[in-house]
């Protein structure tokens, strides 16, 4: 008998970015929306999360600046939907809940000041470099722990909540099913996979700050990345900790943290300003493959979101935040020291997973041992590449990019980190 052959991975290809358009009945119930009346207001939103959660203690005010600019730039862009402006208010109103039930905790936790991040170890790199494969291969060793996407996006539970008879407490349960809402569409479950037990950016932490470069991806707001760009993030960084910390004391353990975020390419002088003993791993990737990806992922929000998808301007922004998260790497990378940074390629990454995460493990003093190596192994057999399907791109087709003036572009980054021309 012959052994069975693992399915061939399911092939996605995006089209529309060359003339987009919306199918005649989307756009009736889009249309239609836009006569109902919208409210986006710093006072709306914090009355909302109040009324949900029966709180009224946000802490300092100082987030409500931020929370006015994320609001005033969405509302005034008369090219976005009524309906996806609505989606962004939600997103708002999450974050301002989720930043009540914050405070409530770690007023009736004080202790919470007490806990101590230890030599976490940080996976930084820009979106689509591989950094989620490789921060959750790197979790599965038992030394570690790492955060779930049901803990990013609610750090603590709503108070009273308590585990459920199958064993999951109701944060879980709403981060499930909010997944399962997204996986229902096939590209972005195979583009990147949101469950609830899956690793995520420690930037989620800081959402209820109003704070990270997050927000670029929930909304055009080009003047939001200015501010935050102006702005030292060190409180933002803090705050974050925080609520790692109130993690640490709901499900305490003495296992090291493996965290990562995009974000942290741009942000190393604060980020090991705040955790000044990690070890920082930085993965380098052809930064046009990075850019095929971002363009189509980030792509799909314009197209849906959008009145008329300004495709061209989409692509300008992306190539600039590519661009200055790699200059500001070069610039700061300085500031970690030498022993405790790693710099991978993704192709060593892609040709030996298990030899690099081996490498970063000593690199953050953890030996190799047989556990380790089980741990590893096992991640690795039971989580194939592109198990959930596979996204092909067309960088130039789809939006109409001069591929060699691009490499040029890119020249200062790949000179430095001879990465393998993946386009």
């Amino acid at each position: 008998m012959s052994a069975t052959r693992p399915a061939e991975p399911q092939i996605f290809r995006v089209d529309g970015f060359k003339s987009p358009s919306l199918p005649e009945e989307r756009r009736r119930t889009l249309e239609s929306g836009e006569r109902e009346p919208l409210e986006m207001s710093v006072c709306g939103v914090l009355e909302a999360a109040k009324a949900r959660t029966g709180l009224a203690d946000f802490g300092p005010r100082d987030f409500q600046e931020r929370l006015r600019r994320l609001l005033a730039e969405v509302q005034a862009n008369d090219n976005i939907w009524k309906e996806s402006k609505r989606q962004f208010l939600e997103q708002c109103v999450t974050a301002a809940v989720n930043r009540l039930k914050n405070r409530d905790f770690l007023e009736r936790h004080p202790q919470v000041a007490d806990v101590v991040i230890d030599r976490p170890i940080f996976v930084v790199g820009l979106p689509r470099s591989g950094t989620t494969h490789l921060e959750n291969l790197i979790a599965a060793d038992r030394r570690l722990r790492y955060l779930p996407v049901y803990l990013g996006r609610e750090a603590v539970p709503d108070p009273g909540e308590t585990t459920g008879a199958d064993g999951h407490e109701p944060r879980w349960q709403r981060a499930n099913e909010r997944w399962q809402r997204l996986k229902a569409n096939p590209i972005m479950a195979a583009m990147h996979e949101h469950s609830p037990d899956h690793a995520c950016g420690d930037n989620e932490l800081q959402i209820p700050d109003f704070a990270s470069y997050q927000w670029e991806w929930m909304a055009d707001v080009p003047g939001w990345r200015d501010y935050y760009l102006a702005t030292d993030q060190t409180p933002h960084y803090e705050y974050g900790r925080t609520m790692l910390k109130a993690i640490v004391l709901q499900q305490p353990n003495d296992r090291r943290w493996i965290l990562k975020g995009n974000q942290h390419s741009e942000q190393l002088p604060v980020l090991t300003g705040v955790y000044p003993d990690a070890t920082i791993v930085m993965t380098h990737r052809d930064p046009l493959a990075i850019l095929q990806s971002v363009l189509t992922m980030r792509g799909l929000q314009v197209l849906a979101g959008q009145k008329k998808p300004d495709i061209r301007g989409h692509v300008a922004y992306w190539i600039d935040r590519v661009e200055r998260m790699l200059r500001a790497y070069i610039r700061d990378m300085h500031v970690v020291p030498a022993a405790r940074r790693v710099d991978l390629l993704f192709q060593e990454v892609m040709a030996d997973d298990v030899g690099t995460a081996r490498r970063v493990l000593e690199a953050a003093g953890l030996p190799a041992t047989s556990a380790s190596a089980e741990d590893l192994q096992h991640y690795m057999e039971h989580h194939p590449r592109g198990r959930a399907g596979r996204v092909v791109y067309d960088l130039a087709g789809d939006f109409d990019l001069d591929i060699g003036a691009l490499r040029e572009r890119f020249r200062f980054y790949t000179g430095l980190f001879p990465v393998r021309h993946e386009v």
